[in-house]
């Protein structure tokens, strides 16, 4: 029994201990993340006194050394997995100053967000990140573009089996010094430069830099004012016609792009800037550049349209042209939306071109949601405006050249923009509605199904008033008014009453809004020259119009006899 009892604690122990040990290896698991190999860079000698230890170090560690012209310790820094031992002396320095020089011209290092841990964990990271939290081994400093790719700059952790874990930069990077170098290494220019040029006057911007960014913008300024001036010229020349309005729009959009260009041009193969300039130099000279193509092709597509639809309302507000109406507030829509996919799409290729979050490392302002508050706040007003033009497109409320009562003025629309509804009164003045607006608003559309128009003309006649007789006159009117159109369909009605005299409307149909209004207003003409006329004529003590005036009169005066007598009989 006691050898029982022995047996089985010694059991217990055990377990104890195994499980002890298991969670101490899972602790301490997560901080021994690397990659591991059987040596690392056997071919350089020596064992290098370097803090390697955390990425942060071994950053540090690099950039001292090449400043100090130490290539070949700075190469100690480097994974030559992919170079043979004996050629590794030879090639690391070599690597070592290439790599120098990227750094220097396509990297804008964040220090703060680059750890300064063994386990490479970033404290800062948000808890949303999926590597929160996490010990990593491979961490990427930039994405440089080469070619047609963008090629990562990677540091990472490696362990050689005879030795600790170290942080140098991955043999996949290393492999693309070379091609990296030959893109953003010195140009000839540079290399044909004086050696007082090549002075750092701060730090990171060498002296020919402060020089070349001036000459640079000034090359670029004036290849675009000479497009400019070629195009302003030439469309000069070819006026009135349609290819010298359209050379006339795009001369200052083309003398932008020209310029933006030039100078994308001039920077990438002669004038090769340190990071502290590219880095927010060259996305400004494509952000210039893919706007001037957008404008180019913006305005190219407004003249074609110019010169396909037609630019006179008074044409389109006509009944038989209900079809090119809607044909050209079809393609005013079709407008919007191509405008709408350009700007995406450039937009998108813009960023993915740029690469600015992940070349300088701008976590937080990177992050998607502090951009999309951003993008979202700003461009709340906009992007409201363009989904309701977009509405009035789809739903066809309201169409190029249709006749419209809105607000209280009779009005035609003269163009549907994003931002805005370009509204023609009858008397020839442009009405500006804000499309938000315009689209939350009632308004009568005269010409939306049918545009013909019922009239009526209101007077305010006299109770003793012949209507058949002033009926008679209106039929005559219907009969030889050739804007009536539904002969049948005229009347007159008395519509109202009160003490003053009746109310008497004439009911009359035109085929459109215009000739509706010019009709009304004959027909008003007419019918207070046939109530003129008849009240002339009138015979047992018939009146047409009202007679309040006279009747005040008559009144004041028996006032005035009254007040006559009360005064003589008092004396």
């Amino acid at each position: 029994m006691p050898r029982l009892m022995t047996l089985m604690t010694a059991l217990a122990l055990g377990w104890l201990a195994g499980l002890a040990g298991s969670a101490a290896a899972q602790q301490s698991a997560p901080g021994d993340v690397y990659f591991e190999v059987e040596a690392l860079n056997p071919g350089l000698a020596g064992e290098p006194r370097i803090n390697r230890d955390t990425p942060q170090a071994a950053l540090e560690s690099f950039l001292d050394l090449a400043k100090a012209g130490e290539y070949a310790r700075a190469a100690h820094l480097l994974d030559l997995s992919s170079i043979e031992a004996a050629d590794q002396p030879s090639a690391g320095p070599q690597l070592a100053r290439q790599l120098e020089k990227i750094l220097e011209r396509k990297v804008w290092i964040n220090w703060e967000g680059l750890p300064d841990r063994p386990d490479g964990l970033d404290i800062t990271a948000s808890p949303k990140d999926l590597l929160a939290g996490s010990p990593r081994r491979s961490l990427r400093l930039a994405l440089i573009e080469l070619d047609d790719r963008p090629v990562p700059l990677r540091l990472e952790r490696v362990k050689p089996a005879d030795g600790q874990p170290v942080w140098v930069f991955a043999a996949r990077s290393v492999e693309t010094i070379p091609a990296l170098h030959k893109a953003y290494g010195e140009s000839w220019l540079e290399r044909s430069m004086p050696n007082w040029a090549h002075t750092q006057i701060v730090p990171g911007l060498a002296a020919w830099q402060l020089l070349s960014l001036p000459l640079l913008l000034m090359s670029a300024g004036l290849a675009g004012w000479l497009v400019y001036r070629m195009l302003r010229n030439a469309g000069s020349q070819l006026r009135p016609g349609f290819w010298g309005r359209l050379l006339g729009r795009l001369a200052l959009s083309f003398g932008v792009l020209t310029g933006a260009v030039t100078g994308y041009a001039m920077q990438g193969r002669l004038f090769v800037f340190s990071a502290t300039i590219d880095t927010f130099f060259a996305p400004l000279l494509l952000m210039i550049l893919f706007g001037g193509a957008l404008t180019v092709f913006v305005q190219t597509i407004d003249m074609i349209l110019e010169r396909t639809l037609t630019k006179d309302i008074s044409e389109l507000e006509k009944p038989e042209n209900r079809e090119m109406r809607a044909f050209q507030t079809n393609l005013s829509a079709f407008r919007r939306i191509g405008i709408v996919l350009a700007i995406m799409l450039a937009a998108g290729v813009l960023l993915t071109q740029i690469n600015l979050f992940a070349t300088t490392g701008v976590a937080l302002i990177g992050s998607a949601g502090v951009v999309t508050l951003i993008l979202a706040f700003a461009a709340r007003s906009a992007l409201s405006n363009i989904m309701a033009s977009l509405q009035i497109a789809i739903s066809k409320t309201a169409a190029i050249g249709d006749s419209l009562f809105f607000e209280n003025r009779w009005c035609y629309v003269e163009k549907i923009n994003f931002t805005y509804v370009l509204l023609k009164t009858w008397d020839s003045r442009r009405l500006i509605v804000p499309v938000t607006y315009f689209v939350s608003e009632p308004f009568e559309n005269w010409t939306k199904r049918d545009p013909t128009m019922t009239k009526v003309v209101r007077l305010r006649l006299h109770h003793s008033a012949d209507i058949d007789s002033l009926r008679e006159r209106f039929e005559s009117f219907v009969r030889d008014n050739d804007k009536v159109i539904d002969k049948d369909g005229a009347r007159v009605l008395v519509v109202d009453h009160d003490a003053t005299g009746m109310l008497v409307g004439f009911y009359a149909t035109a085929e459109e809004p215009l000739t509706a209004w010019t009709m009304e207003c004959e027909l008003r003409e007419a019918m207070l020259k046939a109530a003129s006329e008849l009240e002339l004529e009138r015979s047992e003590g018939r009146q047409f119009l009202p007679a309040e005036r006279d009747s005040r009169i008559s009144d004041f005066a028996e006032m005035e006899d009254a007040q006559q007598g009360d005064a003589r009989s008092a004396t």
